[in-house]
């Protein structure tokens, strides 16, 4: 194994497939891929990895874990997954006045976005994510935005 794979252990074939997809509540995606020979598998639900035995960490070790952990959210957003939000939070503003509508605020790579959904759009503050992410990334994250208004209001 070469120094570079030591330190990014690469992710070799990466499928990924939704499972449950007839309950929402319990929707998630399984994802399957191999590192230096070995073949890992998991879940993907609510931002949150679920490990299938064997833990990347158990083989590899903790810090190739992480790592591997990044890629696989990066290959889900790829995917039009979004693996990066955390702390996503939409309420109602404004209610009961003309310009009523749903403030969106949440955190992608610890940098944090807001924004209103009003009339099936994403009105975002400053910085709009298109300045600090990847075009695709951003598509997967407002198709998680609109599932979760839909879901939610």
């Amino acid at each position: 194994m070469t120094k570079e794979n030591v330190e990014n252990p690469e992710v070799r074939n990466f499928e990924v497939e939704q499972i449950l997809s007839g309950h929402p509540i319990h929707k998630r995606h399984e994802f399957s891929f191999t590192v230096d020979g070995d073949e890992f598998k998991g879940h993907f639900h609510e931002g949150e990895i679920t490990w299938m035995h064997p833990n990347p960490k158990q083989i590899l070790g903790e810090e190739k874990e992480a790592k591997i952990e990044n890629k696989i959210r990066e290959l889900l957003g790829q995917s039009g997954i979004s693996g990066w939000i955390n702390d996503i939070e939409m309420k109602q503003v404004f209610e009961d006045r003309p310009h009523e509508r749903r403030q969106v605020i949440l955190k992608v790579q610890g940098q944090e976005f807001k924004g209103f959904v009003h009339e099936g759009e994403i009105h975002w503050f400053h910085p709009h994510p298109k300045q600090k992410l990847k075009d695709e990334h951003v598509e997967a994250i407002e198709t998680e935005i609109y599932e979760k208004e839909a879901d939610t209001f």
